[in-house]
């Protein structure tokens, strides 16, 4: 079956993926924003899938004004004529116009999202203009358990949603992880044990969190570094952050660095000796599908989307209230006091764990999603139709930054 995905732009993450898809599909991707910046990659895609992308847009991250982007779209479907369309969300014009143009031309939709009702306040008339606009799509790959509660509360059929979409090349982290042990000795300053936190210095990341939470563990005798990658001077927290680390017991544990490519984060996991993810709001959280693939303990803030998936605690990782920095410090301690046998069971329990969130589970979830999708498409009809068509004159949704293509 041939498909055609709509995405933002390829990354690392998403190459590996599309590799994997094409086991079981003939896979074309739109990149709808190929110049975005939202995730600052050096990479060009080496798949083997072919790409499409769009033209004409003002900035790196708008889509085309109105008519040109419907132009393009029909003259995309019309050459390529699809089996099936999959789209990342439906935040964008670009994602709605595909959607619209799709249905003309009788072309099932497969939605793939991983938002959940937690992640923002609802408002009661967004929601059930999402429901009608969910009758377009007639299958859905989700990330996990909330995101699949989340439409099945909009009224999605269980039996249409399929899973995984988070996931991450297993093998790599693993590989690279065990390559850089073997090597490399550990970053100056920090220590041979020391923490490691990925993440963008932004309120949704809570590193003030984290830092009170570190401060008590540091106050308590707490003797591990901290590692912040991904928020060396970037972002409008990293003054604040800066004069947070200066007030700690300890500031010359903590090592700021600013983003780094997937090789050079997969190595830094394996110089670690547990990841912490403290985020207040965190829709998945990929970062600890890698550092459990590397083989690292994991700390993770129960707002993360991966924590009901992936942590059972005690077995394959630790959680903890975001808001709670005692919680945070507590957890902390249990990861350097954990003796040797019990790190490695718990490293063993949680890449079992991942077998569900690898490459191949994808590209399974994938082929079940579009072969649902082919066989049993939805027409929507009456309200739904002029939803859609009211929705396809909107600007972008106002669901911004990390967010914008997804629910």
């Amino acid at each position: 079956m041939n498909a055609l995905l709509a995405l933002h732009r390829i990354g690392p993450y998403h190459d590996a993926r599309f590799q994997a898809a094409l086991a079981h599909l003939d896979l074309e991707v739109l990149e709808t924003r190929p110049h975005s910046q939202e995730y600052p990659w050096s990479f060009q895609p080496a798949g083997t899938y072919r790409r499409h992308a769009l033209h004409g847009a003002a900035g790196p991250e708008q889509d085309p004004h109105a008519l040109s982007l419907e132009r393009q779209l029909s003259a995309l479907l019309d050459g390529l004529q699809p089996d099936v369309v999959l789209t990342v969300g439906w935040a964008d014009r670009a994602y709605r116009q595909l959607l619209r143009q799709a249905q003309l031309c009788r072309i099932p939709v497969v939605l793939i999202a991983d938002s959940r009702w937690r992640d923002r306040p609802r408002q009661r008339l967004q929601e059930w203009s999402k429901r009608l606009l969910l009758r377009h799509f007639s299958a859905a790959l989700v990330a996990g358990r909330e995101s699949r509660s989340y439409l099945e509360g909009l009224g999605f059929p269980p039996p249409a949603i399929f899973q995984p979409w988070d996931v991450v090349d297993n093998a790599f982290f693993a590989a690279e992880a065990a390559r850089a042990r073997g090597e490399s000795a550990p970053p100056p300053l920090i220590g041979q044990h020391h923490l490691i936190c990925v993440g963008r210095a932004i309120p949704e990341k809570n590193l003030d969190g984290l830092l009170d939470g570190y401060a008590a563990y540091q106050h308590q005798g707490g003797g591990w570094g901290l590692r912040l990658i991904g928020s060396g001077g970037e972002g409008p927290q990293a003054g604040p952050l800066r004069k947070g680390i200066a007030r700690l017991p300890r500031p010359e544990w903590v090592r700021l660095e600013p983003f780094l490519d997937q090789h050079a984060v997969a190595r830094a996991y394996g110089l670690a000796s547990a990841l912490v993810l403290p985020s207040r709001k965190d829709t998945w959280g990929l970062v600890v599908n890698e550092a459990m693939a590397a083989g690292l303990p994991v700390i993770v803030s129960t707002a993360c989307g991966c924590a009901a998936d992936l942590i059972t605690p005690g077995e394959t990782g630790w959680l903890f209230d975001p808001a709670d920095p005692a919680q945070l410090s507590a957890a902390l301690h249990r990861a350097e006091a954990q003796p040797p046998p019990q790190r490695a069971a718990m490293v063993a329990a949680a890449r079992r764990r991942l077998e569900a969130f690898s490459l191949a589970a994808f590209a399974g979830g994938l082929k079940q999603a579009v072969h649902q999708a082919y066989r049993h498409p939805r027409v929507a009809r009456g309200a739904a139709s002029l939803a859609l068509a009211l929705a396809c004159r909107l600007e972008d949704l106002p669901i911004q930054g990390r967010n914008a293509s997804r629910l």
